[in-house]
């Protein structure tokens, strides 16, 4: 009887196994034809940490739970509107001089373009007659625009528009039912393990709540000197791009050259000289630089305790599926799939694959 046991043991293993695989490729097919209500509820949970301690402190003060909900929902809308408020005029008027924009890129691209021709000449007149019919033609072919990478996962704008209106109610619900939906969670595991996963939770709640933060105040800080560098350039619109620029400064890796797209667009509309560039891109690449060594190290903390080519991965494969979406969530998503693994014991070792050592 024990031999029977052990023939049947391998077969039973590799069936747990498959039945792992197919899970999570159910799981992950879910995340990319259902993206944009998974997206939502990302980041519906991600708003919900942040207010989370606010709401509590409100509940300390006496003030009723559905109250205190309330408000910081209210005042996480108002922020929001007189953010959009403020980008709004400014976003009009740079509509407006897009045709001057667009003028001024066909400049460039015809000067480009004469440079382009003038080398060609040159090199027909290094390489022998009769050699150019021999080159073979190269064609290129946009296949997928960069709006295309960008709004992957959220579907059509309508759709997104529709499911993003669901975020304040979703965070609403979250905040005020934070400890029915807490004692739900706990009642899906074992009675011996829900110690371990209340623990899991929490070290993933304090994790996400300290990398939302930790980042906005290292944007915040950031767009100090880029935008007071603007302002001495006398760039158009040096508040909205010196912090628009300090956020998307933030993505890992792209960061630098995203950020530096905002302030050199209106840039070409105001200088016809090259030091103003210079001095644009030597700022944000510098305010880059300090922000990734020195200030994120510092706010965000070690907390993540990743890697790089974790970082790496994630963002390549979360890019993949969501677009710019998922660069922006890759981080914190890996990060909180790292900490389920530091607590489970079959699966410490992919935890300390990802970690920093």
């Amino acid at each position: 009887m024990s031999e029977s046991k052990h023939e049947f043991a391998p077969e039973s293993s590799a069936v747990g196994a498959s039945i792992k695989i197919i899970a999570v490729a159910v799981l992950f097919g879910c995340f990319y034809y259902a993206s944009s209500i998974v997206i939502t509820l990302i980041f519906s949970i991600l708003i919900a940490s942040v207010l989370e301690p606010g709401a509590a402190l409100l509940e300390r003060m006496r003030v009723p739970r559905w109250l205190s909900s309330l408000f910081m929902v209210l005042l996480m809308l108002a922020a929001v509107y007189l953010m959009v408020y403020a980008i709004y005029g400014r976003a009009l008027d740079f509509m407006e001089n897009a045709p001057k924009l667009a003028n001024k890129v066909r400049q460039i691209v015809s000067h480009l373009q004469v440079t382009a021709q003038n080398i060609q000449q040159s090199t027909r007149t290094i390489l022998p007659s009769g050699s150019d019919s021999n080159l073979p033609t190269v064609r290129l072919q946009q296949e997928s625009p960069w709006s295309q990478l960008l709004l992957r996962g959220i579907g059509s704008v309508y759709a997104f528009i529709v499911t993003v209106m669901f975020i304040p109610f979703l965070v609403f619900f979250m905040l005020n039912s934070k400890d029915l939906l807490w004692a739900a969670t706990l009642n899906l595991f074992p009675m011996e393990k829900r110690q371990l996963a209340e623990d899991v939770i929490h070290n993933i709640n304090k994790m996400l709540r300290q990398f939302v933060l930790g980042n906005l105040m290292v944007a915040l800080i950031s767009a100090v000197p880029m935008c007071l560098v603007f302002s001495f350039l006398h760039l158009q619109y040096a508040l909205v791009m010196g912090l628009l620029a300090s956020c998307l400064s933030l993505i890992p890796y792209i960061g630098v050259a995203l950020a530096l797209i905002p302030p050199l667009m209106v840039a070409v509309l105001q200088y016809d000289s090259v030091n103003p560039f210079l001095v644009l891109a030597v700022t944000v690449a510098a305010v880059h630089f300090l922000s990734v060594n020195v200030l994120t190290p510092r706010l965000v903390g070690h907390r993540l305790n990743m890697n790089a080519l974790a970082v790496t991965v994630a963002m390549m494969f979360w890019g993949w599926l969501w677009g710019g979406v998922g660069l922006i969530l890759a981080v914190p998503i890996t990060a909180a799939i790292k900490a389920v693994c530091d607590n489970v014991e079959g699966l410490k070792p992919y935890g300390a694959w990802m970690g920093e050592g």
